[in-house]
């Protein structure tokens, strides 16, 4: 029998993982289970399996760490790693480390049986693990991996690459780049992404023609500027990948290639909110605001600036004692806003209702779930606008079994039942301080249906919305 070892910092996580397939059946045998990376490179040190199944996630180590340190130990592990999103940057760093195969969450029995399957195979054969993939290169800068990815370009075709430079570019979209020749190299870095190297020269040749006919299918094409230290490569595809998002800050689907940004003057306005939020001066905070939505307006910051902005923003907040959580990664900012003013206007109204400025709509809820926080925070600020299961999994890129049983095990209610909740306790708000009609009030809170309303609101107040309101008055 194999040895397996199971790691998720969620224990029903890893009970249901346990209980859903015979592991025997297919040579297995769940040996231990560890709740967070540290205590799970222990347990392998200990019980030397010959699987992990671990999460990406988690507290004192990442589940891209354990993989990482796992293969320096002494024996061969197979890892696979589980999540909740559907596409995730960090799970697909692990695969290009050598996961053997990435099940998403909640589990299906009939996957989870093939990748079982796939793993006895790989192991009766007593395969060596897979040498590590460009990307590896990439992410490990150590000599011996760049001696590798010297070997991996000359192997590709670049005979000349040392004189002419590498150039690398970022493709955002499900379609294809056209006109790709060899010599080439394709990496894919997302569900909708992927990342190329190119010599200089035919990477100038196909840019030119993208920008006379953008490609269909994709949102964005980033072009960074030519390299020949192998080392640069990796600050090259950061480059291009912020270049490629640029659609978020113009609105424009197109080719962006490398160009200066006002960064020195960014700073300075950070630095003004930054004060204005430390003396809860409103008036401030709106100038600010205005001045950084200005700036964004010239074309002349990118997504990585939107990211900065936001993140900071937050981190003002933070020293006041507000919560939120930070950003991750461009997928992130792009399924919560549509654009950068979108962004920003969400921003400034958080600040204002966490300074007080505004009346507060509905409480942020706080989970131990750092997966789940994201969709929570944008539920709870989005409650008035057209949500669903399949919405948020579309914008989220998770199962939307999987964020209904997250609702129901992190906030005790249906998605639905919290909307509602919500809506109806802002419902309240205005009707004590709004001189608005109850059908005004019900579209304000997302209900078109005037009877729909004044049904729930009874239902969840025990009260039509003209009594609560004569009440208070």
């Amino acid at each position: 029998m194999h040895k397996v070892l199971i790691v998720d910092d969620e224990s029903w996580v890893v009970e249901s993982l346990k209980d859903l397939v015979d592991w025997n059946r297919y040579g297995f045998e769940v040996a231990g289970q560890a709740y967070n990376g540290a205590a799970a490179l222990q347990a392998m040190e200990r019980l030397r399996p010959s699987v992990v199944f671990t999460d990406i996630r988690m507290p004192e180590m990442s589940g891209l760490e354990l993989i990482q340190r796992g293969r320096g130990l002494d024996f061969q592990v197979q890892f696979v790693v589980v999540s909740g999103y559907a596409e995730f940057a960090y799970a697909q760093k692990a695969i290009a480390y050598g996961a053997a195969a990435y099940c998403l969450k909640p589990f299906d029995e009939m996957e989870l049986s093939g990748v079982l399957m796939k793993l006895s195979k790989t192991l009766s054969a007593s395969k060596p693990a897979s040498e590590s993939s460009l990307m590896y290169f990439l992410e490990d800068q150590s000599e011996l991996n760049v001696l590798k990815l010297q070997n991996e370009l000359d192997r590709a075709g670049f005979g000349n690459w040392r004189e002419a430079g590498i150039v690398t570019i970022v493709a955002v979209g499900h379609g294809d780049l056209p006109g790709m020749t060899d010599p080439s190299i394709r990496l894919k870095t997302g569900a909708a992404k992927s990342t190329y190297l190119l010599g200089a020269g035919e990477a100038d040749k196909l840019a030119a023609a993208w920008k006379d006919r953008f490609p269909p299918g994709l949102n964005g094409i980033g072009v960074s500027g030519a390299v020949s230290d192998l080392r640069e490569i990796k600050g090259g595809i950061e480059a291009a990948d912020a270049l490629a998002h640029q659609f978020f800050v113009t609105g424009e689907y197109g080719v962006y290639d490398s160009q200066p940004f006002r960064q020195e003057e960014l700073n300075r306005r950070m630095v003004d909110l930054s004060g204005a939020i430390a003396r809860k001066d409103v008036a401030a905070i709106q100038q600010s605001f205005c001045l950084i939505r200005e700036l964004f307006g010239t074309r002349s910051l990118s997504i990585r600036h939107a990211f900065q902005v936001y993140n900071m923003t937050v981190s003002f907040l933070f020293k006041l004692g507000q919560t939120e959580d930070t950003l991750y990664s461009y997928e992130q900012l792009l399924s919560s806003y549509r654009n950068v003013l979108d962004m920003l206007a969400s921003l400034e109204s958080f600040t204002a209702r966490n300074l007080g400025a505004v009346e507060p709509a509905a409480p942020s809820v706080e989970t131990k779930n750092r997966t789940f926080n994201g969709i929570l925070h944008y539920v709870t600020t989005h409650f008035r606008e057209e949500l669903s299961l399949q919405s948020l999994s579309e914008q989220f890129f998770m199962n939307p079994s999987y964020i209904s049983q997250l609702f129901r095990k992190e906030v005790g209610e249906t998605l639905t039942g919290y909307i509602a909740r919500l809506r109806i306790e802002y419902a309240c708000e205005l009707l004590d301080q709004d001189e608005a009609s109850i059908q005004e009030i019900a579209e304000k809170i997302g209900y078109n249906d005037y009877f729909y309303f004044t049904r729930l609101f009874k239902k969840m107040t025990g009260k039509t919305p003209t009594q609560y309101r004569s009440e208070r008055q």
